[in-house]
């Protein structure tokens, strides 16, 4: 009898240790399902926090790519209103038709904008036998042969599209030599504008319709005047 209770003990300790360990195992598991179950919610929130960071970010930057966009768009609209309105000038020099030998040079406008208070910078001339003069213009080299002079040029008011115009200018020598080309030539007027080429280029300032101040300059090669690139002039240029 004694022998049968104590094996009914052991029965009944063995079966609370396993109900223990039974219990252990299924409180592991849970917590571990809890563990798991946490560590996916806290990576959820981490993603969601990190997306609303980063719309946080994108709106708070936003008003400054709006901006950029705007200006660069405003920038562009300006260029092509600019281009539309551009003056662009060529020039070429023509014999005196009355038969005097001097030259007259006109400019033409063959951009799409009207050229508004054209102005022509003076030009200084030191003349020599070979400062490459156009050829026909012999009487007026050996009037001007080692002497200097300038010729400036009236401005003119405005130039429309595929307008051309002859420049008034006035051609300055010695005065102690204006009377001895017209007593051997028997003419006033002095051929300066023949002696054009690549070191006295021709300085040309104009606006268009819209107030933009430009700047151009005509270079003579041979017989024909190169036009070189329009550009704007800035107000820190002045």
């Amino acid at each position: 009898m004694q022998t049968e209770t104590s094996f009914f003990w052991l029965v009944i300790v063995a079966a609370f240790g396993a109900l223990l360990s039974f219990v252990n195992i299924v409180v592991m598991l849970l917590t571990m399902r809890a563990v798991r179950q946490y560590t996916e919610e806290a990576g959820k929130m981490s993603q969601t926090l990190a997306k609303q960071s980063e719309q946080r970010a994108y709106q708070s930057d936003l008003p400054n790519k709006i901006y950029d966009a705007a200006l660069r768009q405003t920038e562009e609209l300006v260029r092509l209103r600019r281009l539309s309105v551009l003056p662009v000038l060529a020039a070429r020099l023509q014999p005196d038709q009355s038969g005097n030998p001097v030259h007259h040079l006109y400019l033409k406008n063959i951009g799409p904008g009207i050229a508004i208070n054209v102005e022509i910078a003076r030009i200084d001339f030191t003349s020599s036998p070979d400062n490459g003069s156009a050829p026909g213009t012999g009487v007026a080299d050996r009037a001007l042969e080692g002497k200097n002079g300038f010729s400036v040029f009236h401005p003119i008011q405005s130039l429309s599209q595929n307008v051309e115009q002859a420049v008034k200018s006035f051609n300055h020598l010695d005065p102690d030599r204006v009377g001895e080309v017209i007593r051997q030539y028997g003419y006033t007027g002095l051929d300066f504008l023949s002696l054009i080429n690549e070191s006295t280029p021709l300085r040309i300032d104009f606006q268009d319709i819209e107030g933009n101040r430009y700047h151009q300059v005509i270079t003579r090669k041979g017989a024909t005047f190169v036009s070189g690139t329009v550009k704007l002039v800035d107000d820190t240029d002045m």
